[in-house]
């Protein structure tokens, strides 16, 4: 293994967190006021602003909003709040192991609100007295609802035969993009897989544990699958992070996960493929301090590494680190900004003209120098045009030069030789002010040169 992991844009270009500060603010201040419906409101507006008008009724005490496959009801008045959400229906057959995981899920994984059995019918609930509609507790109880209704329902579904109350609202990806990421699958999986059978022999476990864990994240990332296939995900990024066995038998199971992915078919992996609307995000809202902190030991190993000359090393962690940000975060725009530009710009490269790329961006987020980085990148790519690329100018250049010569050496005079310079020079000025490609310049040369040259 020698280069960087190709980079494939995501089907969704930018998670940045809707979450609203300054709202949640107003919540809180409205709570500590006594004026419980105003706090309430002010919850749903930092959520995402256009809830309460989307899915609200006229008199604005009852919402249902959609999360996935469960319709998250809320309902208020003057003396109290409740929220409800249809689970999974019973089937006779895993009636018993369901009704288990589920008292299972009420003990250990759930702390304020319940799963209630409503006939053959599973349902979370929570009340409590208007006075008690705390907003941070409140945004958590539709967290873990959210949360636990994601993770469980699909699940319960392949396992137990579970029936679905509420059919969600999708919309399935495109038939190109189901194309484009079944292909970016496939050379995301080869690449892994190569890379696995580079670094067995000498038994180098921690590099396949990371090529691995970002060749799994790197697919959450660019695909954003939903579903079980989501579950599946999840899951296996969570093994990999297991201390209770070998490294070699973790990194087995996650280069069997790997193998599956490769193995399944178009269709197999467009089952999962969907937008879906969501109440609570999956991820956290990120913020760069955190970011910095969960950097800051492989940043300075990564360094290490820098100095040392080891760009093998250098990468593997850094792509890593990157990978790892987006699979946990809802990406504010600044750091996405940089971080997709260095990634496109070192995709499929060679480890060391990769390395000092990648690692001024780490560095520009550990300094907090976003925008200077951003300026930068911006000049160059003003000087160089609009993907312009010095060998491809010249091959241009001499591809012209070459196709022309002979009837310019016959045809050309004084005069119109100086004049066909001028005209061109003044081509090249725009392409290297980037307000002409290298392929229009191409032409527009080409179209001199016939018009003053050609038979």
């Amino acid at each position: 293994m020698k280069q960087t992991l190709t980079f494939t844009r995501p089907i969704i270009a930018s998670t940045e967190s809707k979450f609203n500060g300054e709202a949640f603010d107003a919540s809180v201040e409205a709570f500590e006021n006594h004026e419980y419906l105003k706090a309430f409101y002010a919850l749903l507006d930092s959520i995402n602003g256009d809830f309460r008008k989307k899915y609200g009724n006229v008199q604005g005490n009852e919402f249902k909003i959609p999360h996935g496959s469960i319709v998250v009801t809320i309902r208020l008045d003057d003396e109290k709040l409740m929220i409800t959400a249809p689970f999974v229906g019973l089937s006779e057959k895993g009636r018993i192991p369901l009704l288990r995981q589920v008292a299972g899920l009420n003990f250990n994984a759930m702390d304020l609100a319940m799963i209630y059995l409503r006939g053959d019918e599973l349902f979370f609930e929570y009340s409590c007295p208007i006075q008690l509609i705390q907003p941070y507790k409140i945004y958590y109880v539709l967290e873990e609802i959210c949360r636990t209704g994601d993770k469980y329902d699909d699940e319960f579904e392949t396992k137990f035969g579970a029936k679905r109350i509420y059919e969600p609202k999708v919309t399935p990806y495109s038939a190109k993009d189901v194309d484009n990421i079944y292909e970016a699958l496939q050379l995301s999986c080869k690449e892994c897989m190569e890379a696995v059978k580079y670094f067995e022999p000498a038994r180098k476990y921690g590099f396949i544990w990371n090529i691995i864990g970002t060749t799994l994240m790197k697919f959450m990332y660019f695909a954003h699958p939903q579903g079980q296939l989501l579950n599946d995900m999840q899951r296996a990024i969570r093994e990999l992070d297991r201390d209770d066995i070998p490294l070699p038998d973790i990194t087995a199971q996650g280069k069997a996960v790997v193998e599956k992915l490769q193995k399944m078919t178009k269709e197999e992996l467009a089952e999962d493929l969907y937008y879906v609307e969501t109440l609570i995000p999956s991820k956290r809202r990120s913020n760069l301090q955190n970011i910095q902190d969960n950097f800051e030991d492989s940043y300075k190993r990564i360094s290490a590494y820098m100095e040392e000359e080891d760009y093998m090393t250098a990468c593997v962690m850094m792509l890593y680190k990157f990978y790892e940000m987006y699979y946990y975060n809802n990406l504010q725009e600044d750091v996405n900004r940089v971080v997709v530009k260095v990634l496109e710009k070192t995709s499929a490269q060679a480890w060391e003209e990769a390395a000092p790329v990648l690692y001024e961006a780490m560095e520009a987020i550990m300094e907090d120098e976003l925008d200077e980085w951003d300026e930068e990148e911006e000049e160059e790519e003003e000087e160089g045009g609009d993907g312009f690329d010095m060998n491809s100018y010249m091959k241009n250049v001499q591809a012209v030069q070459q196709q022309m010569m002979q009837n310019m050496q016959q045809m050309m005079q004084g005069d119109g030789m100086q004049e066909y310079l001028q005209q061109v020079q003044v081509l090249q000025q725009k392409m290297l002010s980037g307000k002409m490609s290298v392929e229009e310049y191409t032409a527009k040369v080409q179209e001199l040169a016939a018009k003053n040259f050609g038979n």
